[in-house]
């Protein structure tokens, strides 16, 4: 029964599991959660004399919780970035920096579909997955673009600058500064495989080149929600 439900579930594990063949990460994360999700303490109950054994019960959240904090041991020992969260899912340890900052941001922008897509950057990012990190740095940029929409304008550019007029000072250095970094942001979005799926747009394979740029735009974002009294 193990067998057959763990195949149908994640059919690149192998079972009995090899000691030879070691699967891609997330699908020894995928395997991972999927113990986690049947994990429990044994509890010996009512003693059965004639076949001499105890029925058993299981207690989920104790068995849960000692089986995570295992694994989190061994991850952390060994160097490896990843985790599994108290409900026994698979999250990576973010860098440093975006690890302090990620779970502390709120967002309040007055607009519902900007939240929710800086919602979504922000819970895809830690994934383990590179598709999913792929996927939060497009809503990242999808919701630098509305963000610039929120203030009134005639156009997005006037939207765009009366936004950082409320940021920095009209006339000073860090608000041509944040201008100049607004427009390189734009352009990245333009240039890379993120908001563009032309075959003229430069495809990000590896993931420190996904989180250097998540990094950057997210650090840019949540300095406007905070200067504008919108989150951060």
């Amino acid at each position: 029964m193990l067998r057959l439900t763990l195949v149908a579930e994640i059919p690149q594990i192998e079972w009995p599991i090899s000691p030879d063949l070691v699967p891609e990460t997330p699908v020894v994360l995928d395997f991972l959660e999927f113990i986690a999700a049947s994990v429990g303490k044994p509890i010996e109950g009512y003693y059965h004399p004639y076949f001499r054994h105890h029925h058993l019960d299981f207690e989920r959240s104790e068995g849960l919780a000692a089986f995570v904090s295992d694994l989190n041991f061994l991850f952390a020992r060994n160097g490896i970035a990843y985790s599994l969260t108290d409900a026994g899912l698979a999250e990576r340890i973010l860098p440093e920096g975006l690890r302090e900052i990620l779970p502390d941001t709120i967002f309040h922008t007055g607009d519902s579909e900007t939240d929710r897509l800086l919602e979504k950057a922000s819970s895809q990012v830690t994934s383990p997955r590179l598709e999913a990190r792929q996927d939060a740095l497009e809503s990242l940029w999808d919701a630098f673009e509305r963000l610039k929409t929120l203030e009134d304008g005639a156009d997005k550019k006037a939207k765009a600058d009366a936004l950082l007029d409320k940021v920095a000072t009209v006339g000073s250095q860090l608000r041509a500064c944040l201008g100049a970094e607004a427009l390189a942001l734009t352009q990245i979005g333009n240039t890379f495989h993120i908001r563009h799926k032309e075959t003229t747009q430069e495809i990000l394979g590896k993931p420190e080149q996904i989180d250097y740029l998540f990094h950057r735009m997210f650090a840019y974002i949540r300095h406007v929600l905070k200067a504008t009294s919108r989150g951060g």
